[in-house]
C-alpha cells in the first residue's frame, strides 16, 4: 500500500516518516476495532445472575466465600483477540472524508443490568490531518437500552476547539465542552486546556486545564452500592497540571489536580449533603463547601534485558464535607471515577457476583490492591471504608516472559499487544477523619495483558487487564493468615505513564 506523504507542518512533533506510517496503521486498526468490539457485558450477560444490590444481608459477605464457579477471567483475557477479525471488515466504521473535514460513524453495543443490551452509534468529527487527537475534535454518541428502563435513551457529547491566540504547532490551547446523560448521571462541563511541547519529543510536555461543571446522580438503580453516592446536585471547579519528562532513570510523570464545589440544588450552600444513609449521618460532611487536592508521581526505570521498575507515589487530602463519590478508598478508585469506564459505570456489565466476591479491583487512589477483599466486605455490610487523606507508594518490578517475547516479534501487533509479568508491593497511610491508621502493606505477583495504542501525544489509549496474586498482607482480620493465595482481577493499570 502506498502511503501519502504528510505535510511537514502537520506532523506531530518527533514523528519520522516510518513512525507516521506505523501509527497510521495502528490508528486505522483502533478506529475500526472500536466500532466492532461490544462492551464486555454483552459477552458475559448470558452467564450471570440478575442480582439486585439490595438482596443481601451484612452477614452474607461474599468475599469470604470461594470464587464463583462461572467462566473465569480467561474470558476477559481473551477479549483482545475478538477484535482481530475487524481488520477484514473495514466498512463497519463509516468514514466520510474530504480535504477539509472528516466524519466517522460506528455502531456501538453494551450491556448492564438496568438497560439490558444497549444499542447505539458513536460519531466523531475532526481535521483529517490530526490523527484522532488534534486540537479540534468532536465526539458524540447516542444509545438506547433495549430493556426500556425509566430513562432508556442516553447520550454523550464532547467538543474541543483551538484558540488561535494560544495555539502553536505542538503547543495547542483551546476550549473544551462536554455534556452527557448516561447510567443515571447528568454531567456537564466547560473549560480551557493548554499544552506546551518545546521540542520534538512528545514525551516531554506540560499540560494544564481549568474547568467548571455540574453533575447530579438522578437514578440509583445503576449502582451496585448506593452508599458510594449522595443525591444532591453539585456545582464544582477543578484544575489539573501534568508534566512529563525524562531523567537519568527513565520517563516520569507528575500530575496535580484540585477540586472545589458545593451543593447546587438548595438555597443554603452549607446544609451538607444528603444521601441514602440517613441512619448514619456521621458518614456525611457537615458543611456543603468542599475541596480536594491530589498529587501523583510515576517513574519508569528500565534496567536492561527486559527488566524494568515502575514506581508510583500518591498523595491526596480532602475536607470533611467531601461528597462520598469523591472520597478515597483503600484499594479502588473513588466512585466518581468508576463512571469513566464502560465496564464499571453501571452494575451488571462486569458480572455482579464477581464484583461482590471482592476479587475485582478498579485501580486508582492509594491502590492498595491486596485490601480489595476487605473493602468489599465493608461495602457489603453497608459501611464504606472512606479516607479523608491518603499517602501511598506502589512499586512494580517487571521481568521478561516467553509469551511477551513472542508478541514482540509479531510485526505491528507487537507494538500494541503485551503480556507483562511482574512482582508488586504497595504501602499506604490513611486518615479516617479522626486519626492516622497504622500503615497497610501488601505484596504479590501478577500478569497484565494490555491492548494499547498510544496517540500522537504519547498518551495511553486502550485497555489493561491484570490478574494478580496478593500473597501477603500486613494486616488481616479474624483468623486469616497473612500469607495466603488470593486472586484479584484489575480493570486497568495501577502504575501507568
Amino acid at each position: 500500500m502506498i502511503q501519502k506523504a504528510v505535510p511537514y507542518e502537520c506532523r506531530p512533533a518527533g514523528l519520522t516518516t516510518e513512525r507516521i506510517v506505523r501509527k497510521r496503521w495502528l490508528n486505522r486498526f483502533f478506529t475500526i476495532a472500536v466500532g466492532y468490539v461490544p462492551s464486555l457485558g454483552v459477552l458475559v450477560a448470558p452467564i450471570q445472575k440478575q442480582v439486585s444490590p439490595k438482596q443481601f444481608f451484612p452477614e452474607q459477605l461474599l468475599s469470604k466465600q470461594p470464587m464463583p464457579k462461572q467462566p473465569m477471567p480467561w474470558l476477559l483475557l481473551l477479549l483482545p483477540m475478538l477484535i482481530l477479525p475487524a481488520l477484514s471488515h473495514q466498512t463497519a466504521a463509516q468514514i466520510i472524508s474530504s480535504d477539509r473535514y472528516e466524519v466517522g460513524i460506528a455502531p456501538d453495543l453494551g450491556f448492564n443490568s438496568v438497560d439490558g443490551i444497549i444499542v447505539g452509534a458513536r460519531f466523531r468529527g475532526e481535521d483529517p490531518r490530526t490523527f484522532l487527537d488534534g486540537p479540534h475534535r468532536i465526539r458524540a454518541g447516542i444509545w438506547l437500552g433495549t430493556r426500556l428502563p425509566d430513562h432508556p435513551v442516553s447520550y454523550s457529547f464532547s467538543y474541543a476547539h483551538p484558540i488561535p491566540a494560544i495555539t502553536d504547532i505542538n503547543s495547542e490551547g483551546g476550549i473544551r465542552l462536554s455534556s452527557s446523560m448516561r447510567t443515571g448521571l447528568h454531567l456537564h462541563e466547560a473549560g480551557l486546556h493548554k499544552r506546551w511541547q518545546p521540542g520534538f519529543d512528545e514525551f516531554v510536555s506540560t499540560e494544564t486545564g481549568f474547568h467548571a461543571g455540574f453533575y447530579k446522580r438522578f437514578d440509583f438503580d445503576y449502582l451496585l452500592y448506593d452508599a458510594l453516592w449522595q443525591e444532591n446536585s453539585v456545582a464544582y471547579l477543578r484544575s489539573e497540571l501534568r508534566r512529563r519528562d525524562r531523567n537519568l532513570l527513565g520517563r516520569w510523570t507528575l500530575a496535580f489536580s484540585g477540586m472545589t464545589g458545593l451543593p447546587a440544588s438548595t438555597k443554603d450552600p452549607f446544609i451538607g449533603f444528603s444521601g441514602q444513609m440517613e441512619e448514619r449521618p456521621e458518614l456525611l460532611g457537615q458543611d456543603g463547601l468542599f475541596g480536594q487536592i491530589q498529587l501523583e508521581w510515576v517513574q519508569q526505570a528500565p534496567i536492561g534485558s527486559g527488566f524494568q521498575i515502575r514506581s508510583r507515589i500518591f498523595g491526596g487530602a480532602s475536607t470533611g464535607a467531601m461528597p462520598q463519590e469523591h472520597r478515597f478508598m483503600k484499594s479502588d478508585a473513588a466512585a466518581f471515577e468508576w463512571h469513566n469506564s464502560s465496564l464499571t459505570r453501571a452494575r451488571g456489565t462486569v458480572p455482579i457476583q464477581w464484583m461482590r466476591s471482592g476479587w475485582i479491583q478498579v485501580p486508582g487512589g492509594p491502590g492498595l490492591r491486596g485490601y480489595t477483599f476487605r473493602s468489599t466486605d465493608l461495602l457489603e455490610a453497608g459501611i464504606p471504608a472512606w479516607s479523608q487523606h491518603a499517602l501511598a507508594w506502589n512499586l512494580e518490578f517487571y521481568f521478561p516472559n516467553p509469551v511477551n517475547s513472542y508478541f514482540a516479534g509479531i510485526p505491528y501487533a507487537g507494538d500494541l499487544l503485551k503480556l507483562e509479568s511482574y512482582l508488586f508491593a504497595d504501602t499506604g497511610y490513611l486518615y479516617d477523619g479522626e486519626t492516622w491508621q497504622d500503615p497497610l502493606m501488601n505484596a504479590g505477583a501478577g500478569l497484565m495483558l494490555s491492548l494499547n495504542i498510544e496517540d500522537y501525544l504519547g498518551r495511553d489509549r486502550g485497555f489493561f487487564l491484570r490478574y494478580e496474586l496478593p500473597v501477603w498482607l500486613s494486616e488481616t482480620w479474624g483468623d486469616e493468615n497473612n500469607f495466603r493465595i488470593r486472586h484479584l482481577l484489575g480493570l486497568g493499570a495501577v502504575v501507568r505513564l
